[in-house]
């Protein structure tokens, strides 16, 4: 019988962050400083099966193109480290591509059409067939992938080591209150929105971190100044367009920054009201 990882396994006696966020930042989320090199591991990228990147092997493909589901099972080539399932946020912006088909999704916290997708190409019996061999997955994903990863983890908690998300999206109040998973990580970045803006969804129970390169100083207040200004009320006026513009390309910044990868990042363990209070904050 497999024994089922208990966090001491893969969390740092320190911090309590997950021993792998660093890298499954990088692909979870996208590079766009890196969008056009082959190296590039972020999951917003295609990759074909057999490549390898940064040391993990593609070893299977997962899409079903009338959802928009995207995901990668990558297993470790020459580091001791677990597979894992890598599954694609809100459709890949360069180029477009399932935007269209994701959007059900990202706005319906109750929708499970991408987990269903999951599987039906495959990406669900993946998972056991490293379970079956002794070396349980993690599943990971960003926005939207970390909805589906919740989902997934919510579904087939005896099969997964691990579930690390990333301003993940929400799912339905009903599974965030009944998940039986374990290891579940959330990051969310500090003063993001596009998550809890979405579709209003719950997240299942975990360990929770806000993170951020430095912290509220001086520039992170003055960006958030720029959000709350941000609002279509009152008389039409070009300048509160262009202070709008300008807050939604801070937001996307912020949804999709790598942080952990920094030189120091600032990494502050909440707990679930904290992250309640967030999202019932998320207009402000």
């Amino acid at each position: 019988m497999i024994e089922k990882a208990t966090k001491s396994d893969f969390v740092d006696s320190q911090t309590g962050r997950h021993s792998l966020d660093a890298i499954y930042e990088k692909f979870a989320k996208p590079q766009l400083h890196d969008t056009f090199k082959p190296s590039n591991p972020s999951i917003y990228i295609r990759h074909k099966e057999r490549e390898i990147i940064h040391d993990y092997l593609v070893e299977k493909v997962f899409e079903h193109p009338d959802t928009g589901f995207y995901a990668e099972g990558r297993v470790p080539v020459s580091i001791n480290h677990p597979p894992v399932l890598v599954i694609r946020g809100y459709g890949s912006w360069y180029p477009f591509d399932r935007v269209l088909e994701d959007t059900p999704d990202v706005f319906i916290a109750s929708f499970r059409r991408q987990l269903k997708s999951a599987e039906t190409v495959g990406a669900i019996d993946w998972i056991k067939q490293q379970f079956a061999r002794g070396n349980p997955a993690d599943v990971i994903g960003e926005s939207l992938g970390g909805k589906v990863a919740q989902q997934i983890a919510a579904k087939y908690p005896d099969y997964i080591r691990s579930t690390v998300t990333f301003n993940a999206l929400g799912v339905c109040e009903k599974l965030a209150k009944t998940s039986t998973a374990t290891n579940v990580f959330h990051y969310f970045t500090l003063g993001e929105r596009y998550a809890f803006w979405a579709n209003g969804g719950d997240y299942i129970p975990g360990t929770i971190f806000v993170i951020s390169e430095k912290g509220e100083n001086w520039c992170y207040k003055i960006e958030e100044a720029i959000v709350r200004r941000a609002r279509f009320e009152g008389k039409f006026r070009k300048r509160r367009v262009l202070v709008v513009l300008l807050a939604q390309l801070l937001l996307l910044n912020r949804h999709n920054a790598i942080i952990l990868n920094q030189r120091k990042p600032v990494v502050v363990q909440i707990d679930r009201t904290q992250l309640q209070i967030f999202r019932k904050n998320r207009f402000t």
